[in-house]
């Protein structure tokens, strides 16, 4: 049986291998960890490899940063095989299977006495050749004969039908005629892992609302269909929306329970003029915002949306009220995570416990529903499960909603009968 071994370097940089010799082996900060690495980006009791029987996998255990494995968030239990990488909130570990040391046999002892020629008796006799027949030979060729004739029967079906689809699609008009449609409920064909994904249009980032070219083809292009219901438009807005303000969440999307929930927030907002002047205010100091996101670590998207949530339906300054809000998402930010769109709902919905400096209470609380439940932890780390189960307050759910609503409005404004261009940072 083979042991695992994790080779690592430690806070000083020194190389180090420890062995995993224990049925469940503990990684974290806290110094009664079987391997304690005290670095702050892992989490006290961050990850734990199970050994069943010689068979080692990795569980993350509901830690901030999270657990990669070949750098794919660990959700739930992942068997671990040799040169995996292994990834505790930006601390990596290679794990090395090493077999356990065989015994080899003692050399044979050989004999020094000559080996006896062979007597008349036991002479060998000459093999005798065995000749092909005849009837073989002449088969050969006459089935390489027929494979030929099939062969150029089959060459002659594929160029036909070629032909024939190159001279259909030909009279088409529109070179995409038959091109298949995307759209809710349709798998994205890009998404290897086959995730049941709603095709949702990505956003440019390479324009502002205030560049006339905002009217160009890329732009309409990334607008959904205006015959959409509104279900479907919250939908496809939300998505766009949430993939902008993670780090590192390119398959976001809000389920139909989802957005119908958040349709009844973006209601309240619909033709508000002042959610209008305040996306206005936000992209007029887009750069400041920008450069202010890049030094907080945080998506520019987000901390505008956050702070003209903050303002809700009163106009104001959206570039003073993102400088009052900054330290806070900062903070909340590392100790909660922002890779994902959840863990940046999250975020919002626990400003309040921020803002009177308990920025550790909302990643506290995760930490022990996730020891406490057999739910995995990317289920845990959403509004929509803590909601549901009663862990945060409904203060807290509704401004995350907000949050998302306003998200949502700024993606299209005129959808949702908001006189102004979209808000793109």
């Amino acid at each position: 049986m083979a042991d695992l071994w994790l080779r690592y370097k430690d806070p000083d940089g020194v190389s180090r291998r420890v062995m995993v010799g224990r049925s469940e082996f503990t990684i974290g900060r806290q110094p009664d960890c079987d391997l304690a690495i005290s670095d702050s980006r892992l989490s006290r009791k961050h990850a734990c490899i199970v050994n069943t029987g010689g068979r080692f996998t990795i569980e993350d255990r509901g830690s901030s940063n999270g657990t990669d494995l070949n750098s794919e968030p660990v959700f739930e239990p992942v068997e671990i095989r040799n040169g995996d990488v292994l990834n505790f909130g930006g601390v990596e570990a290679i794990a090395e299977f090493v077999d356990e040391p065989v015994m080899t046999a003692p050399p044979l002892s050989v004999s020094t006495t000559p080996a006896k020629s062979p007597s008349a008796k036991q002479k060998v006799e000459p093999k005798t050749r065995k000749h092909i027949p005849m009837w073989l030979i002449l088969l050969i060729p006459a089935l390489a004969a027929v494979l030929v004739v099939f062969a150029a029967g089959i060459a002659y079906v594929v160029i036909s039908r070629s032909s024939s689809n190159v001279s259909v699609n030909s009279d088409s008009d529109d070179p995409f005629a038959d091109a298949e449609p995307t759209g809710p409920g349709k798998k994205n064909k890009d998404n290897d892992a086959g995730d049941d994904v709603t095709s949702t249009p990505k956003p440019a980032d390479t324009q502002t609302a205030d560049d006339p070219s905002n009217s160009s083809t890329e732009t309409q292009a990334n607008a959904p269909p205006a015959n959409l219901s509104e279900t479907a438009k919250v939908e496809e807005n939300g998505a766009a929306f949430l993939r902008r303000i993670a780090q590192n969440n390119p398959k976001a999307f809000l389920t139909t329970e989802q957005a119908k929930r958040v349709n009844s927030k973006v209601k309240q907002f619909s033709g508000s003029s002042a959610v209008a002047d305040n996306i206005k205010s936000a992209r007029k100091n887009g750069n400041e915002i920008k450069s202010l996101a890049v030094k907080k670590n945080l998506k520019p998207q987000l901390l505008a949306v956050a702070a003209i949530a903050k303002l809700g339906s009163s106009r104001g300054d959206v570039l003073a009220t993102a400088q009052s809000m900054a330290d806070v998402l900062d903070k909340l930010s590392v100790s909660i995570g922002n890779e994902l769109a959840d863990e940046c709902l999250l975020t919002i919905a626990a400003y309040d416990q921020g803002a009177a400096g308990e920025t550790l209470k909302m990643r506290d609380m995760l930490q022990k529903l996730a020891n406490e439940t057999s739910e995995s932890s990317r289920t845990i780390r959403s509004i929509w499960f803590l909601q549901k189960n009663g862990k945060i307050t409904q203060a807290e759910f509704d401004r995350a909603l907000t949050f998302l609503a306003i998200g949502i409005i700024a993606q299209n404004p005129k959808d949702f009968g908001v006189n102004t261009e979209a808000l793109d940072l």
